[in-house]
């Protein structure tokens, strides 16, 4: 954790704190609106086709909601991940919690 205190609370010392933090961060996820876009497409074509989703469509649909739900929770983690440090940061203040 990084300790703030009269004597390293130069601009440089956050600049190389924040960047550990960066590189130290869950990676964000991919984009997902394609994802959401082609399962939207595919139950549209089989709504206005009358046709039942095949066994491999479900398949493919599938996958691609899976897929966007571990994103969402990578999303979510990384979240409470930033939320987490910043509130460190900005609450220890000379070896005593901020109440």
């Amino acid at each position: 954790m990084f300790k703030r205190n009269k004597k390293s609370n130069t601009k440089t010392d956050k600049k190389k704190h924040l960047q550990r933090l960066k590189r130290l961060a869950p990676k964000v996820p991919d984009y997902t609106c394609p994802d959401i876009d082609f399962v939207i497409e595919r139950i549209e074509k089989s709504y206005k086709t009358k046709k039942h989703i095949t066994k491999a469509s479900l398949k493919v649909l599938t996958r691609k909601l899976e897929r966007l739900r571990r994103q969402n929770e990578d999303i979510r983690y990384l979240g409470k991940y930033w939320y987490g440090k910043f509130k460190d940061y900005f609450l220890y203040d000379d070896d005593k919690w901020i109440k």
